[in-house]
């Protein structure tokens, strides 16, 4: 090989190691962009994962103060559709002692449906009354009478409301029922 040669070969083997660390400072930076995306990533999932454990701490925290303020209401507290049945999609365990019958039997009509314990003579004035309250968008007040378990007969007093969308659909009824059978004589009204 002449020196000519040997010139051109260096020369060669200079420009291929040139290349090769542009291509490595190349894949260096593009490891860096990447390193520097991924802590980006960790960072924005750590802060959604802090976020979502507020959140359920925060909503456990709502459940128990709703849990105990619904405890200490001595009457059963509902949430229920205005269907025909009257189905339950919340009824505190305050109903129990009402009716004899635990919430979890009420809800969704798991074994019967709050209409079912209402006294028969007493559905259309309690129809009546929802009704008249939905349409005029204001709480309803009933006295009716349902029959627990032991056969018994209970004077009750529910206040409820009607709750609606912002697009006026209607959602669900609200409310709550009182055991008055030791304050009352066994009317049933309407108010």
């Amino acid at each position: 090989m002449t020196h000519d040669e040997l010139l051109d070969f260096v020369k060669t083997l200079e420009e291929r190691n040139q290349r090769l660390r542009d291509a490595n400072e190349e894949l260096i930076s593009q490891l860096q962009g990447r390193d520097s995306e991924l802590l980006r990533l960790r960072r924005d999932l750590q802060e959604r994962v802090a976020e979502a454990i507020w959140r359920e701490n925060d909503y456990r925290r709502n459940q128990d103060r709703f849990t105990t303020l619904v405890a200490n209401i001595p009457g059963a507290v509902y949430r229920c559709s205005n269907d025909a049945f009257w189905t339950m999609e919340y009824l505190s365990d305050q109903i129990e002692a009402l009716s004899g019958y635990p919430a979890s039997e009420f809800v969704n009509n798991a074994v019967r449906s709050y209409k079912s314990i209402v006294h028969p003579a007493d559905v259309i004035t309690v129809v009546n009354a929802i009704r008249d309250g939905v349409e005029a968008r204001k709480p309803y007040t009933i006295h009716y009478r349902i029959k627990h378990k032991d056969g018994s007969l209970r004077n009750v007093y529910e206040r409820g409301v009607g709750i609606h969308a912002s697009d006026g659909t209607l959602l669900w009824l609200d409310g709550v029922i009182f055991d008055i059978t030791d304050y009352s004589y066994g009317t049933v009204r309407e108010e």
